[in-house]
């Protein structure tokens, strides 16, 4: 019998701060954006798009069944029946972009197919769950993209232990304009976590990481969660200046112009999102109000 899905809307997530270093033990903080989103639908598999995620839907179910762990947790047997019915994920988030593709479906059929549901499941319960289903899509996942999707909020996190999750709430006049800059290119997010991992076996690029670019990461998270925004916009400079510095090949081509710009006149600061290589990147400026 097929199973009705719920049509639940799952949102995109942007990772402000944290990228790559959370998984070092760095604070990471991201929020959902409602611009992009996805949910699960029965259609028709004579459609393109609705088959190629009808067949990568089909991958993913049998990485939860050949992992006892996960499928435990999962009902499988109705996810394969659903399948066989014709369910994909229609989603208008782009892929390889670092803005939650893989979160999003990842939420998905975890609030479809999850076996034991419970209220006030502890976080760190909830993100261990999404992260073991998030590591098919990225070798290992913190679950934090995933968790932000699911939960449609802002997600704080340290030294990979959920500390807080929260409602952004809009300002009408902000003091700082946050941006998105699309590069149209798009990467691999495992190809650059795995960079990373590799980097990290220098002891000199290990020591930036630890010495520099986790603390400042820190000061930037907590100045913005007490919106202290002049200390913000100093971290961000130290953020962009060292990711530019360390992990220039993370930066896309034909952006490190633009990057060095926005050092050198201090009008805005670029940083990677996500795992960098492609996809977008965020940016922040003072003074200005959007």
């Amino acid at each position: 019998m097929v199973k009705k899905v719920s049509h639940k809307i799952f949102y995109s997530k942007i990772l402000l701060f944290g990228e790559h270093i959370i998984n070092k033990g760095a604070m990471g903080l991201a929020v959902p954006v409602e611009r992009y989103d996805g949910m699960l639908k029965f259609g028709d598999l004579k459609d393109k798009q609705a088959l190629q995620s009808n067949k990568a839907l089909e991958l993913f179910a049998n990485y939860i069944i050949y992992h006892p762990e996960i499928s435990s947790q999962c009902d499988t047997n109705q996810f394969l029946d659903d399948l066989d019915s014709g369910l994909y994920f229609d989603s208008n988030i782009p892929q390889g972009y670092g803005v939650g593709s893989s979160g999003a479906l990842v939420a998905a059929v975890y609030h479809q197919y999850q076996k034991y549901t419970r209220k006030n499941k502890p976080v760190s319960e909830l993100k261990n769950e999404l992260a073991q289903l998030e590591n098919y899509f990225h070798g290992k996942s913190s679950g934090l993209d995933a968790m932000v999707c699911y939960l449609h909020k802002a997600v704080l996190i340290n030294n990979e232990a959920v500390l807080k999750t929260f409602d952004v709430a809009e300002s009408s006049k902000p003091v700082i304009k946050v941006f998105l800059i699309n590069t149209h290119q798009v990467r691999s997010t495992a190809t650059f976590v795995n960079l990373f991992l590799e980097k990290c076996k220098n002891k000199r690029f290990s020591d930036t990481v630890q010495k520099s670019l986790i603390p400042i990461t820190n000061i930037a998270i907590e100045s913005f969660m007490k919106k202290k925004y002049s200390d913000l916009m100093s971290s961000m400079k130290l953020i962009s200046q060292l990711q530019y510095d360390s992990l220039s090949e993370f930066i896309p081509n034909g952006f490190k112009e633009i990057w060095q710009e926005g050092l050198r006149h201090n009008e805005y600061h670029l940083k990677i999102c996500g795992a960098g290589g492609g996809g977008l990147l965020g940016g922040g400026a003072a003074g200005v109000e959007v």
